[in-house]
Order: structure tokens, then sequence, then C-alpha cells
């Protein structure tokens, strides 16, 4: 089985959330921004310079693990990495206040809320709705806390709930809109999904009596062209030689031969063939190296994300078409395969252009390398059999 698919808008629309990449470098690179302008304007984050450093430095790593990790070629952004980036921003957060400590006069002047609202805004698209909001709630607990502790020495006077109340309202403010969009978004996504599946279904259904016509319409033509006419010739001549018999035996060999080949061949190997040389034409075996028959057991999503990154890869300016070579291995348990090609561009060009492909695969399969090496490319996957 493959691995399961988080409700995420990464995962459910892998080539749309490409263009979600701007706006969580934007929120990261701001998050930062905003602690560190902060941290140098407000009196009390100078008084302990080395721990105000340290703070900054945690939440640079934070942003920075963020920024790195949301990238298509390292997609999904999984359950660990949004570990990491909150702990390091929270190391950030307990730094800070270390830092101003008995100093601070104002909740204000805090960046805390507002740097991890940003950073939650910033991740939402990639984990689901529930994990955002779960962490959210912990983030504006432990920020209340560490407020808790700091009303003694505040100048103003009210009541504690509400110093905590405006430190974490920010960030959860933040955090809840943002994860109730993705929400929404990830809804609309599924329900497009259902109408898809279900238009798709109806057009198979549709298509199924056209292509069972057009299938017996082949072998129409083959019985045609080789059959009927060594009938007719033997049915005018009146007799039968033993030149006939050969023939016969030759054209039933060829025949059988043909509905063998077609019924072996995958669907792999007919993309590839229909790639490369046209409807009907070509030989996939200089292409496919699948002696496990391996390619059948990938599944239906696989098989999408598959088909179209070849033939966005034959479309490609450059692409030496002899050079492919597709290989499928079983080992411990698992299907393993490899893609190799010269891509006749720069490293940089290739990488830019097949990215959309890229970003689907790495959602689709439970593991994908993507490597480059003086324009040629090594792409490497693996996958569980579907039962």
């Amino acid at each position: 089985m493959t691995h399961a698919r988080e409700r995420t808008r990464q995962q459910l629309d892998p080539a749309g959330a490409l263009g979600l990449r701007p706006a969580t470098v934007i929120a990261a690179a701001a998050a930062f921004a905003y602690a560190l302008v902060l941290t140098v304007l407000a009196p009390e984050g100078m008084r302990h310079p080395a721990l105000s450093v340290l703070a900054l430095a945690m939440l640079a790593v934070s942003c920075g693990i963020l920024i790195v990790q949301s990238s298509p070629y390292r997609a999904p952004l999984g359950r660990r990495t949004h570990l990491l980036v909150e702990l390091f921003a929270l190391g950030g957060v307990t730094f800070s206040v270390v830092a101003e400590w008995l100093k601070k006069k104002y909740i204000h002047d805090d960046w805390p809320a507002v740097a991890l609202g940003l950073i939650l805004l910033a991740i939402s698209p990639y984990r689901p709705t529930r994990e955002v909001v779960g962490v959210g709630v912990l983030v504006a607990i432990y920020i209340g806390f560490l407020t808790m502790l700091q009303v003694p020495f505040l100048a103003a006077r009210a009541p504690a709930v509400a110093f905590v109340l405006a430190a974490v309202t920010p960030m959860l403010a933040l955090c809840l809109g943002s994860a109730m969009f993705s929400a929404s978004f990830a809804l609309s996504l599924e329900r497009w999904h259902l109408r898809a599946e279900y238009a798709t279904k109806n057009i198979t259904r549709q298509l199924r009596a056209g292509i069972v016509r057009s299938v017996q319409q082949d072998r129409v033509t083959i019985l045609n062209r080789d059959v009927l006419p060594f009938f007719t010739d033997i049915l005018t001549r009146g007799q039968m030689t033993d030149e006939d018999c050969a023939r016969a035996a030759a054209i039933a060999d060829s025949i059988r031969g043909l509905m063998v080949a077609e019924s072996d061949r995958s669907w792999l190997e007919n993309v590839i063939e229909h790639t490369v040389h046209g409807e009907g034409g070509g030989n996939s075996a200089d292409f496919v190296d699948d002696p496990q028959r391996l390619a059948r057991l990938i599944s239906t999503d696989q098989r999408t994300a598959l088909r179209a990154f070849i033939v966005a890869l034959f479309d490609s300016e450059g692409f030496e078409r002899e050079s492919l070579r597709i290989s499928f291995r079983r080992k411990d348990g698992k299907c393993h395969g490899v893609i190799t090609a010269a891509v006749g561009q720069s490293d940089y060009s290739a990488r830019t252009m097949l990215a959309p492909y890229f970003a689907v695969m790495r959602v689709t399969f439970s593991d994908l390398h993507v490597g480059f090496s003086h324009s040629h490319l090594k792409l490497r996957m693996s996958y569980e059999q579907q039962r």
C-alpha cells in the first residue's frame, strides 16, 4: 500500500501549491524581520545582547527550515519538519523573554505572538488543519504562561487575563484564520476530485464500446491484410501445397505473437511507444527494462504523475530521446524505479522546467530522489505493491 495522503493543500493539489511558495518565503522572512526590528528598537531588547541575538538566531533557524523544506524539490513538508520549525521558534521566544526579564514595561513591544502567527500562516498550506490549530493552541498556552510570569513587572495595571489576551490574540488570529482558509480550500478540492472522478467514470463507460470496436477493427485489419488474401489464393487455385501449409503456420505464429505481445505490454510501454513513435509504432524494449512487470503495480495517481512527467520530458527542448532508460526492480519488499535521461539543458533550467512534475511525483510516490549532473537527470522512486 502507498503512504496515506494527508488532507493538506500541498498534497491535494501539489501542482497548484507551487504558487504558494513565494507567499511562504515572504511570511517567514517577515516573521524574522519583524522580530529583528522590535529587538533593535525596543530598549529592553538590548539589555542582554547575547540572549537577544540567540533568540533571533533560533527564530532565523526556524524560518530557514520552513523556507527550505517548503521547496517543491522537498515536498511534501512533513510533521517532523513542522515540529522542528515550532521548537526552534519557541526556543527563540524563550530566550527573548529571558533577555527582557524584569525590564519589560509593555506587552505590545513583544514580537513572539506576531512572529509565530506568521510562521503558522506560512505553514498552514502544508499541514492538516487540525495539526495547525492544535499547535497554535499549544503555542498560545505557552506564550500566555510566559506573559503571566511578566505581569507583576509591567508598567500598566490590569487583570492578568487582559495581558494574556493581548499577547496571544495576534498569533491566534493569524493561525486560526489561515487554518480555516486552508480547510475550506481543501474541502473544495476534495469536492472537485469527487466530481472529476464521477465524470471520468461516466466517460469511461461511454468510451468503452468505442474502444472495443477499435480493438475489433484492428483485428479485422490484420485478417484483411494477411489471412483473407491467403484464403482467397487457395480457393482460387483449388488446392493446397506444402508451401501454403508453411505460410499458414507463419501467419498463425505472427498473429499469435502479436496478440501475446500486446497482452504482455504494460501501460508504461504503451505510453513510451505512442510518445516516441506515434500511435501504433515503435519498440518500448529499447527504453523500458521491467522483467518482473512491476510497472503494473503502480497506482492510478502514480501512473498519471509518471505519464505526465514522461510526456513533458519528451516535449522539452534539447532532450535526447535515445538516452531515456526506465528500469524497475523489487528489493526489500518494495518496488524501485530508476529513470535516467540526457536533458540537453543546464541543470537549473531543466530543474525549473520540470519542477511542477517533481512536486506532484513527490506527493504520489512514498520516496523520490531527483539528481542532475552535467545535463543528465537521474530520478529514483519507490512504491509499494497495490492490492
